[in-house]
């Protein structure tokens, strides 16, 4: 095969550009023909994975964290490839959903690949591969995103929320889940593809990133002392029966309020509100590492 690898030199403060002396040795002896390509930005990165495309690549590997699947996500359904994923980011939340091994070694076992589908959601049209949110999520992501305490993994999100709590205060959002209407204040919304984020946390424990349906988290308006209280849940994904969390499934979200709200999915931002979330017929195809799996239905052997 002939694979284009992406990188992204300042993912997780550098580690890609660290690592990768050991990724080309590790890569070497499985007989596929690499073309290496080390992007500054997330147009270069789109740039390069349509020029790849037109250069006769067959698979796309991107070698990076969560951010960097995000940016390129758009390039990555226009051109078609099938894309792996290196995950050498600080949260690495998308190679948790899709069932990619985090332990380094194990990902780059690529000799004989296999692909599978999973869902390609958007917000107002925007893509996005894990979960979306809004509310004191969409605070903690910003936090993160300034580097104001975030060091990477669940201990750095967790610092996060203890400085979002110091600002954050509830507001009122009306929700249209597939037509059904849902009104009241709320902490937060998170709308998921997939169950994990924030380095781990298992927000939404049903969500699939296959099933054509999108999981919604709603946290009511709680104290503070009862949001740090029920945090640690989060953890194993035991928040779900608190009284005041709601679960909830659709296609199409609409979410609308009073106030000027941030989204962010994936830890970037990707809008405010107004917004509309759905799930439908867009694809991607991702590149997996070893044999097809029984606990993977749908993975195929790459030519």
């Amino acid at each position: 095969m002939r694979i284009s690898v992406l990188l992204n030199p300042n993912a997780a403060a550098g580690r890609t550009r660290r690592l990768l002396p050991s990724i080309k040795r590790r890569l070497a002896p499985t007989g596929h023909q690499f073309e290496w390509i080390t992007t500054q930005s997330g147009d270069e990165m789109r740039a390069a994975i349509l020029h790849a495309k037109r250069n006769g690549a067959d698979a796309l590997l991107l070698v990076g964290g969560d951010g960097t699947v995000h940016q390129a996500l758009p390039a990555i359904e226009a051109c078609g490839l099938p894309f792996g994923l290196l995950p050498c980011g600080r949260g690495n939340d998308f190679a948790r959903n899709i069932n990619i091994p985090l332990r380094l070694a194990d990902c780059l076992q690529i000799e004989a690949p296999t692909a599978s589908q999973i869902d390609l959601p958007s917000v107002n049209g925007r893509p996005f591969g894990s979960i979306a949110c809004l509310g004191f999520d969409a605070t903690v992501n910003r936090l993160a995103s300034d580097g104001r305490g975030y060091f990477g993994g669940s201990l750095g999100y967790v610092v996060c929320v203890v400085k979002a709590l110091r600002e954050f205060r509830p507001f009122e959002v009306e929700l249209r889940i597939d037509g059904h209407r849902w009104r009241g204040r709320i902490m937060m919304v998170a709308v998921a593809n997939g169950p994990y984020y924030g380095g781990g946390m298992k927000i939404a424990p049903a969500a699939r990133m296959s099933d054509g349906v999108l999981d919604l988290c709603v946290v009511k308006e709680v104290s503070r002392s009862a949001l740090l209280r029920s945090f640690p849940k989060v953890f194993r994904g035991r928040h779900t029966s608190h009284p005041d969390v709601e679960m909830m499934t659709g296609t199409h979200i609409a979410i609308a309020s009073d106030e000027d709200r941030a989204i962010f999915a994936d830890g970037e931002l990707i809008g405010r509100t107004p917004a509309v979330c759905t799930v439908g017929d867009r694809r991607i195809q991702i590149l997996r590492p070893g044999p097809a799996r029984a606990d993977l239905p749908g993975t195929l052997p790459v030519p």
